[in-house]
């Protein structure tokens, strides 16, 4: 009777593994990549908030301009790739003026920025400890930096993640091209 409850035993055990290896079955993955979830941004109206950034000057998204286009940059300090960017971004709002309004959002708090901006002139509005904004509406899982661009409609138009970023794009080039597409779509 022991014998044949222990063969029994084996012989379920022994189906049972060769069960599991005939019905495997592998998921597909089921979360997006960074690229759709970047283009599920595109065409849609930007996300409204009101904000002070670090001079007390109310930034207002929902308020938007027919005459101008919104960058939204999403950065923080400890990015090498994000500071890389600014110097860009300084560029295109010197040589854009008033048809462009950028404004970035970043994790560290105003006095770290202040004194940061000290040495590296920053020339657009910082609203700083925007961590939470950046990792909820805006879409966390897009890495840093990040730029989002959008046009006199209040409609993002376009969405970098830091993948864009880490093969060494032309910030500065890639940007006044797209302005330059939207100002003929203008016409």
């Amino acid at each position: 009777m022991k014998t044949t409850l222990l063969s029994l035993i084996f012989l379920c055990s022994f189906v049972n593994l060769n069960a599991q290896d005939f019905f495997k079955v592998e998921l597909e993955k089921r979360s997006p990549g960074v690229q759709d979830i970047a283009r599920s941004f595109e065409g849609y109206p930007v996300i409204p908030f009101i904000a002070n950034d670090m001079n007390g000057n109310e930034q207002n998204l929902g308020a938007v301009s027919k005459e101008k286009y919104t960058i939204l940059y999403f950065w923080n300090l400890d990015c090498p790739n994000c500071i890389a960017q600014i110097s860009s971004l300084n560029l295109l709002k010197q040589n854009f003026g008033t048809s462009v309004d950028i404004i970035s959002f970043a994790n560290e708090d105003k006095k770290t920025l202040f004194d940061y901006s000290q040495s590296n002139p920053i020339h657009f509005p910082i609203i700083p400890n925007s961590k939470m904004l950046a990792d909820g509406p805006y879409g966390g899982d897009l890495g840093y930096p990040r730029l989002f661009i959008v046009d006199d409609y209040g409609l993002i138009r376009w969405v970098f993640a830091q993948e864009s970023f880490d093969g060494g794009m032309d910030t500065y080039r890639v940007m006044e091209t797209l302005l330059t597409q939207l100002d003929k779509e203008r016409k």
